[in-house]
């Protein structure tokens, strides 16, 4: 299941910022329900170097610059109203996660749905040149639903993979005989991480807003 702006925003309709140090770039705010603080509860703490998100939905740890805001501060691109992420380069600067034994707190996890229709599109370039009866080669995917994607369907990737490698077919043993190279294209990122950088986005602007709101308009700094 992937998270969109839209699914971040309903969790977090009623949340409400503390910010419980502001000194630099050592702050910690934290952001809860008024009448559920448990849910979908989250803070931010950042230092020199280093920003961490921990909360509801995992803890994630980034360092890039010395502010970690300035490096997660976007502009809205001509539309406030939407946050925007950098899925890709965000990660790059990922440091560390949760570890709960559950691994919800990797950034990017196995996709059952990736890995089948990476499955299917080889499977059918493979024989798209070849001469094959259509019972035969139905009779193959059957083979491949049962023995090797009901474990992709499952979520076990580790075993899903091992299967589709050792897939051995007496007309054609070499079928998947490159499916090692397959395992990053059949990942995706993970739910709570991508709910994780929308809450660092949304967060950083209601911190800018309120201390923007804090500064007298006469000042040099409001100005």
């Amino acid at each position: 299941m992937e998270c969109d702006q839209q699914r971040f925003e309903r969790d977090t309709a009623t949340h409400k910022m503390t910010i419980r140090r502001d000194d630099g770039v050592d702050r910690h705010i934290s952001f809860r329900r008024e009448t559920d603080s448990s849910s979908y509860w989250f803070e931010i703490l950042t230092w020199p170097g280093a920003l961490c998100i921990r909360g509801d939905c995992g803890t994630y740890v980034f360092s890039r610059l010395t502010d970690m805001f300035e490096f997660f501060r976007t502009d809205d691109r001509g539309d406030p109203s939407k946050l925007y992420i950098n899925t890709g380069y965000w990660c790059e600067k990922l440091q560390a996660t949760d570890c709960d034994g559950y691994g919800k707190g990797a950034a990017r996890a196995f996709s059952g749905d990736r890995f089948e229709a990476r499955v299917k599109e080889h499977f059918d370039s493979y024989f798209e040149d070849r001469e094959i009866d259509d019972d035969d080669r139905a009779s193959i995917w059957d083979e491949i639903d049962s023995e090797v994607l009901n474990y992709a369907r499952d979520g076990d990737g580790h075993m899903a993979f091992n299967r589709l490698y050792e897939f051995h077919n007496s007309t054609y043993p070499r079928l998947f005989e490159d499916c090692c190279e397959w395992f990053s294209s059949c990942e995706e990122y993970t739910f709570h991480f991508l709910w994780n950088l929308y809450a660092i986005a949304w967060a950083i602007r209601q911190y800018d807003a309120a201390r923007a709101a804090a500064v007298p308009a006469d000042t040099p700094e409001a100005a």
